[in-house]
């Protein structure tokens, strides 16, 4: 049975299915080599129950396997179940020259834009080489960078540029604060806390009811992820 797309509150985790409760967007591991690997799925077909992001993560990207993963990640994102592009990025600490980044990142940005999903992003240390990214293709989907832990300044910067900001253990009070209403959301990435705690704390540092942060983040989701 189909979980109810309401329940989803999490946009980005890489726990097991059964795990995330029905309340998570998945992230869909390409190869089963991966670093970022879990054992739920690899080449197996997805749970058609669940909702999932698929991308090519910096970390997993080599000279050899680049046109391998592009190609897998084509035929993922035929499928209803996967409902963004990501994570994808550019990473300073990767292996992979920021060349070969690039490449397949700009490749993922026209798969977004092609499929008419949003882009889950991972950065590290490339900041502005990503906003060069988003100043050549002026992309019609959201973008989204996940687990932001940066700086508030460097907040107000993506939020001018467009951005929605996806945010999770680890952050800010003042980061969590400067994020307005419609441009939020909340993620379990690799933490142990379960998704209601994150929301919890959200609501604390807002200042807002839990229950009013819950209907403004699956509004969000609903019209990011799931827009008619």
């Amino acid at each position: 049975m189909k979980k109810n797309v309401t329940d989803i509150l999490d946009i980005h985790t890489h726990k097991l299915e059964a795990d995330s409760l029905g309340k998570s967007i998945v992230n869909y591991p390409l190869l089963a080599d991966s670093p970022l690997y879990m054992p739920f799925a690899g080449d197996v077909e997805v749970d058609r129950g669940y909702y999932y992001s698929v991308g090519i993560h910096p970390w997993e990207l080599t000279e050899h396997n680049a046109g391998q993963l592009l190609d897998y990640l084509k035929q993922q994102l035929r499928k209803k179940q996967f409902v963004a592009v990501g994570e994808a990025g550019l990473d300073k600490l990767a292996v992979a020259s920021m060349e070969l980044q690039l490449t397949v990142f700009k490749a993922q940005v026209r798969l977004s834009e092609e499929y008419g999903l949003p882009l889950i992003i991972h950065c590290v240390k490339a900041m502005d080489e990503l906003l060069a990214v988003k100043k050549e293709f002026r992309p019609q989907q959201a973008w989204i960078w996940h687990g932001f832990r940066g700086k508030t300044e460097q907040a107000v910067q993506l939020l001018k540029k467009g951005f929605y900001l996806s945010l999770g253990e680890y952050y800010s009070d003042e980061t969590m604060q400067t994020v307005p209403d419609e441009r939020l959301f909340l993620e379990t990435d690799n933490s142990s806390l379960d998704i209601e705690d994150i929301l919890c704390r959200a609501a604390k540092v807002r200042g807002v009811e839990v229950e009013v942060l819950r209907e403004t983040i699956r509004r969000n989701i609903q019209n990011v992820f799931f827009r008619a």
